[in-house]
């Protein structure tokens, strides 16, 4: 992000330091990337999500805050923040770009923030802007001692930095104790008539690998092009549907961030032109501003960032979902290299079964995802599948998943007995995609030797990125997609005795009948892919975390249905995991 235009500091009466903050710039490199967010000192409860538009002078501040616009790029100037609209907050910008010099030293930054440490509107200090590491190799611990100020003098108060596509990892936040990141993907371009939404997942997975945890992440929407700049024409101004489909894919990513940033909402002479202060469907241009106001007005209760105070954070990437204070994962699995850990997983090899057949050519590890494949091995119709060494009782359960549709398959993540039979039969299912259009979903409970079962039927898209989850307590079993509580279930029909472990399965499931079975109209291979696995244990004092915070309100577009679950059990899967050791 660079500034528009520099201020200057300088003694004010009574030894405040008075700015004039111009507005923050996300720079459109490759994947520049944007602030992170933070939790506040509220004088009134959480808003939930804040939206921050940058590049904006102040007359604009209205006009942004009824659409929904909450947060403000200043300066530290008391006066200027207290002129914020009402019920919004202010980031305050204090940091440096790339390499340059922070705009405050650390005497006069520790000033600021003592003055301001008590004011109820500051959100957070933005400390810097895509901060490169490998041309100054000071800046991670520049960084840290500024967001150690923060913790230090203003606690409730966010250190915030973006980060582009550079090396990201000696930033993690043991290294700078950052709070909140911004990634800025943007991928409407120049001489392309789509966008290409798979940058966004690369940078995530970019800032998952450098240690950041999903909850630390604000995602940046792009709402700028380059037709009038003076300067860089690589970018493009997205039409309403691919800004739309941007924000359904950030949702499915990050589903419950602090902060989401749109860049640009003013002009830049070099970088951003037109911008959202253009799009409101007129002169041409697309009503992107119906949209973001949309998006402003969905309401979305954030994760807890935490604080990467003193390291605090493991930076393990709790996943999308946040982890409800469940603490460090016991497994974190990115399936990075190009076979699994023997440790941590076993692979299926039963072509011979009668149920859910399974070929251990069917699993393989590539490009940082785990894919089980259905297809004909030899003429035979089978598919894959893999269980987790780690069997508990009680615990949570998290894995981002898709799936493509075809018929005669079922993607399936699963909690299996550890001695299936001793001391109980048992199974939770809680992402059973039987639907060969991959858009709906069945949740189910097994127990005891009758197979009583409970269960419900959600409407969520599989073919593309979802992440479930499940907390399996002594009081019951809470089910999750994409950080939404979709069934909590209390009944008799869970188990009580077993030990479980995850298992993942592209299961053929042509037994249940000709219905059931690959036909015409499915492809050559059907493949389901797992992009991130995490499993919590429960707290060894027998304590009960709290359960993730549930959204309020719908996000747009390929969310999981509004609607209450079905009561009606679509027949559950039968996995019997045959793992050859």
């Amino acid at each position: 992000m660079r500034r528009l235009a520099a201020w200057t500091a300088s003694a004010a009466t009574g030894g405040a330091l008075a700015g004039a903050l111009a507005g923050l710039l996300l720079a459109p490199t490759t994947g520049a990337a944007a602030p992170r967010s933070a939790t506040t000192t509220a004088d009134r409860p959480d808003p939930g999500t804040r939206h921050l538009a940058l590049n904006m002078d102040a007359g604009d501040r209205a006009k942004a805050a009824a659409l929904g616009y909450d947060l403000f790029d200043v300066g530290p100037d008391p006066a200027e923040i207290d002129a914020l609209p009402a019920g919004t907050k202010a980031m305050v910008w204090a940091g440096n770009f790339t390499c340059g010099d922070f705009a405050l030293d650390i005497d006069d930054f520790t000033a600021a923030v003592e003055r301001l440490a008590h004011n109820p509107r500051v959100y957070g200090w933005y400390l810097s802007d895509e901060p490169d590491p490998q041309q100054c190799p000071g800046i991670a611990a520049d960084i840290r001692r500024r967001a150690d100020t923060v913790h230090e003098h203003a606690p409730g108060q966010k250190a915030f930095a973006s980060l582009t596509d550079w090396s990201m990892r000696p930033l993690r936040p043991d290294a700078t104790h950052l709070d909140l990141i911004g990634l800025d993907p943007y991928p409407c371009r120049t001489g392309r008539t789509g966008c290409d939404l798979d940058a966004v997942d690369a940078m995530v997975k970019q800032a998952d690998k450098a240690g950041f945890p999903r909850r630390m992440m604000v995602p940046v929407f792009q709402t700028f092009g380059q037709t009038c700049t003076s300067g860089d024409d690589s970018w493009r101004l997205p039409t309403a549907r691919q800004l739309q489909s941007l924000l359904d894919r950030w949702h499915g990513l990050v589903p419950r961030p602090a902060l989401d940033i749109s860049y640009s909402w003013g002009h830049q002479q070099q970088w951003a032109c037109p911008t959202l202060a253009d799009a409101d469907g007129t002169d041409g241009h697309p009503d992107l501003q119906a949209v973001m106001r949309k998006h402003n007005a969905a309401r979305t209760t954030p994760a807890d960032p935490g604080t990467g105070a003193g390291g605090n954070d493991d930076g393990a990437g709790d996943g999308a979902d946040g982890n409800g204070g469940w603490g460090a994962p016991a497994v974190t699995e990115d399936f990075d290299g190009t076979r699994l850990d023997p440790a941590k997983w076993v692979v299926y090899d039963s072509p011979d079964a009668k149920v859910n057949p399974r070929t251990r050519a069917a699993t393989t590890v590539s490009g940082g995802q785990l894919h089980l494949t259905g297809a004909l091995y030899d003429g035979k119709d089978l598919s894959g599948g893999v269980a987790s060494t780690l069997d508990q009782r009680y615990g949570r359960w998290e894995v981002r998943m898709r799936a493509d549709a075809g018929a005669g398959y079922s993607a399936v993540a699963l909690l299996w007995p550890e001695h299936f039979g001793r001391p109980e039969k048992a199974e939770i299912d809680f992402a059973e995609v039987t639907d060969a259009t991959r858009r709906t979903t069945g949740l189910f409970t097994h127990q005891g030797d009758d197979d009583a079962q409970a269960g419900r039927t959600v409407t969520a898209d599989f073919t593309r990125w979802r992440t479930v989850a499940l907390d399996w307590l002594p009081g019951g079993l809470t089910f999750w997609i994409d950080g939404r509580k979709v069934w909590t279930y209390t009944g008799p029909i869970r188990p009580r005795q077993t030990p479980m472990g995850l298992a993942l399965q592209n299961d053929q499931i042509c037994d249940r009948g000709p219905g059931s079975c690959r036909d015409r109209t499915t492809p050559a291979k059907v493949v389901m892919d797992v992009d991130r696995v995490r499993i919590w244990r429960a707290p060894a004092d027998g304590s009960t975390p709290s359960p993730a915070p549930t959204p309020t309100a719908t996000a747009t577009g390929g969310t999981p249905s509004d609607e209450t679950p079905s009561d009606e059990t679509p027949a559950p899967c039968a996995p019997t995991p045959t793992p050859t050791p």
